[in-house]
Order: C-alpha cells, then sequence, then structure tokens
C-alpha cells in the first residue's frame, strides 16, 4: 500500500516536472530568444559587379539577407550618393560608369545596422602607356605604346611636330603596339587613345652629344576625353607652341 502511494507521488512529481517544463521554462527560453534575436540581429549586404564589355559602363547587384524589414538603405560611391533600382524583394542594381568605392549601408527597424564595400577598378579611366621608345642612326624614333584594358586605338595615333604641323606613322605595327615616326630633335608630341577614350600626349626631344643624336627624357600627360577634360590637351600644345617660338627666336637673335 505503502508502495503504491509513493508511486503515484513520483509519478504526480514528474507530470508537475514535465508541465513546468513545457508551458513554463521552453516558452521563456523561445519568448526571451526571439526578443534577443529582434533587438541584436544585423543585416547581411552582398555585392557583386558584372564583366563590362565596353570598359565604360558596368552594374553591381546588391542584396540585402535579412528577416526584418529595413529602416535606412543607402548607396554611394566615392561619398557620392548613387541612384539604385529595385529588382526583387531586397535586390537592387546600381549602373556603375566610373571606378571608385561602393559603398552601401544599411539600417533595420531595430536600429541594428551594417556597411559593406567594393573596390571598383574595371573600367578603363587610364590613357595608354609609353612602354619604350627608341630612335636609329636615320633619325627614326619607334614607339612602342600599350594599353591594358580597352586596348590602343591605332587609328588615332599621330604626333604634332615643333611646326605645328600633323604628321602620321611612317609605320605601324599592331601586335606590338610600335609607331615608328621621323624625329623631329626641336620637339614631337604624340597623340594617342585607347578605344573609350582615354588620350595620351607625350613630347619627345632629342639634343647632340658628340656627333650623336640622343632621345631626353620624356614628357606627357594623359586626359579622359570622354569624361570632357579636353582642355588639357589645347593647354599641353599651346604650352609647346609657346615653347618653339621662344626657342626660334633666341636662334634668331643668336645669328
Amino acid at each position: 500500500m505503502k508502495q503504491t502511494r509513493t508511486r503515484r507521488r513520483k509519478q504526480g512529481d514528474a507530470g508537475d516536472f514535465k508541465t513546468v517544463l513545457l508551458f513554463y521554462v521552453l516558452p521563456f527560453i523561445v519568448i526571451n530568444s526571439i526578443i534577443f534575436y529582434l533587438f541584436t540581429a544585423k543585416p547581411k549586404i552582398e555585392i557583386t559587379v558584372s564583366d563590362t564589355e565596353d570598359y565604360l559602363t558596368t552594374t553591381a547587384t546588391v542584396t540585402i539577407h535579412s528577416l526584418l524589414p529595413t529602416k535606412d538603405l543607402t548607396f554611394s560611391q566615392d561619398g557620392q550618393a548613387v541612384e539604385a533600382q529595385l529588382v526583387k524583394g531586397k535586390t537592387y542594381t546600381v549602373p556603375i560608369t566610373s571606378n571608385g568605392v561602393l559603398e552601401v549601408s544599411v539600417k533595420n527597424f531595430n536600429g541594428m545596422s551594417t556597411a559593406e564595400f567594393y573596390h571598383i577598378n574595371l573600367l578603363d579611366d587610364a590613357a595608354p602607356t609609353v612602354r619604350k621608345y627608341t630612335m636609329d642612326d636615320d633619325g627614326i624614333i619607334t614607339i612602342s605604346l600599350e594599353d591594358t584594358q580597352s586596348g590602343v586605338d591605332l587609328e588615332t595615333v599621330y604626333a604634332v611636330d615643333s611646326q605645328g604641323a600633323q604628321v602620321f606613322p611612317i609605320s605601324q605595327d599592331n601586335s606590338s603596339g610600335e609607331e615608328r615616326f621621323d624625329m623631329d630633335s626641336q620637339g614631337l608630341i604624340l597623340h594617342a587613345k585607347d578605344f573609350t577614350g582615354n588620350e595620351l600626349l607625350v613630347t619627345f626631344t632629342s639634343h647632340k652629344e658628340g656627333e650623336e643624336e640622343v632621345l631626353d627624357s620624356i614628357e606627357g600627360t594623359e586626359t579622359t576625353i570622354r569624361q570632357g577634360e579636353e582642355e588639357e590637351t589645347e593647354a599641353l600644345s599651346s604650352d609647346f607652341e609657346d615653347s618653339t617660338a621662344q626657342s626660334e627666336s633666341e636662334t634668331a637673335d643668336d645669328e
């Protein structure tokens, strides 16, 4: 009889424990976990940038990963606000027209925020460069050009001599990017663009060392024509013409 009562008491205690666990402890843990998540959950940002076909533009795709609604969402590139287009859900596209740092910032309604940065450098915003240059005994200067992105547009290559006349290469090598000109010791300004419009201007001059004509160090600049910076090209040509005129005047005075 006593054993039966003891067994019933134990069964009652076990039932009470299950009741407390199911209806008090577990709900307390679940509810507090939900509250903790609601107050501390941070959104996540995923940024991908597509390859470019023309080296002028590309598209960034931004996806916000968050179960909570967002309160603030901003897009900027190098500190300047940019527009984004909602594709679906929490996925946006951002048109990119220049290299730089794309920044995306998002804040959830719980006040938790995060930011993601993406460095974009696949667009061509640099002019071609002079890889090497030599001059032979016949006064022919060979200039090797290169552009690692859109490539050198060989049809845009020409030079301006010390008299201000436009001269074209006497030969071109498409595979190596070599351009050959008759050298003007008083100065030869080389013009060359890539396929996105970035322009290189380099001045070549030479001087006598004994009986040998020796090339001087080159001086040049580059402009981004597609961004409307043509003034730099005009300024360089003007400076060169002024320098040439001054040199001719000094020569005449010496005579």
